[in-house]
């Protein structure tokens, strides 16, 4: 059963990883998951909104969720359960230090997720890249550690590639139209992106972290070659996720 929301997206500033209203400049669209995967303030099947919880404000369990919720409030899957713990720690305005928790704690369970659909390892995936993003955007990288960062690529890595390699053909064109763009070349989709670092501290994580996920896409192919970054120089790096449909290979280039 499909639990991706490819007709109902949120929208993203890639320059502040923050969710804005629809028609924003150079904002992009990503595809809501169940109830309360998305921004936007998506929760409980709607933006603008919050999530249910208990009277003092803790969140419900998975099993009272299903039992006193509304079909809206009800989480679709044990990965939709995940994200409705993340909406409950997300309720304060601002990126706080409470939202870099809510944000470190979905990305530490995220890494422990493990499931064989591929809607839900995809959209896992991305889930995990995204809260590292945000995470560093708001200069909170340094409240995970060094091997929860490298998991985290590295799984995430693995769940964006095992979910496009395994999707229906119908939902694979519907991910690859709302996720990537065609490209020249026949069957080759790509995703752009950039960071931007001013310090070459910053520089230093960027090289790190963008040279895991390369080795977790390349590892054991003909192109397993480390990553430039433009490190040690501060300044913005573009890059490029590519899905070649005939190879189901996903790669990471600069751009």
């Amino acid at each position: 059963m499909s639990h991706i929301n490819w007709g109902l997206p949120f929208f993203i500033d890639p320059t502040t990883g923050e969710s804005v209203p629809p028609g924003t400049q150079d904002a992009f669209a990503f595809a809501t998951y169940g109830n309360y995967g998305g921004g936007n303030g998506y929760s409980g099947g709607a933006f603008n909104s919050t999530p249910v919880t208990q009277p003092g404000g803790a969140p419900y369990t998975y099993a009272q969720l299903l039992a006193i919720g509304t079909d809206a409030q009800k989480p679709v899957d044990q990965l939709d359960f995940l994200f409705y713990l993340h909406d409950v720690g997300s309720q304060t305005p601002g990126y706080t230090q409470a939202q870099a928790n809510a944000d470190v704690a979905l990305l530490k369970s995220l890494i422990v997720f493990n499931t064989s659909d591929p809607e839900a390892s995809l959209y896992a995936g991305a889930a995990e890249l995204g809260m590292i993003g945000s995470l560093g955007l708001h200069h909170h990288l340094s409240d995970i550690s060094p091997a929860v960062l490298i998991a985290g690529l590295t799984d995430a890595a693995h769940d964006i590639q095992y979910g496009l390699g395994h999707l229906s053909p119908a939902e694979l064109g519907l991910a690859l139209g709302s996720i990537f763009h065609g490209t020249a070349t026949t069957g080759l989709f790509v995703f752009d992106f950039a960071i931007t670092t001013k310090s070459v501290g910053q520089e230093f994580i960027e090289l790190v972290a963008m040279n895991v996920l390369n080795k977790a896409l390349d590892f054991g192919e003909a192109d397993d070659t480390p990553l430039h970054t433009g490190f040690p120089f501060p300044g913005t790096t573009h890059y490029e996720l590519t899905y070649n449909v005939f190879t189901h290979d996903l790669d990471l280039i600069t751009a």
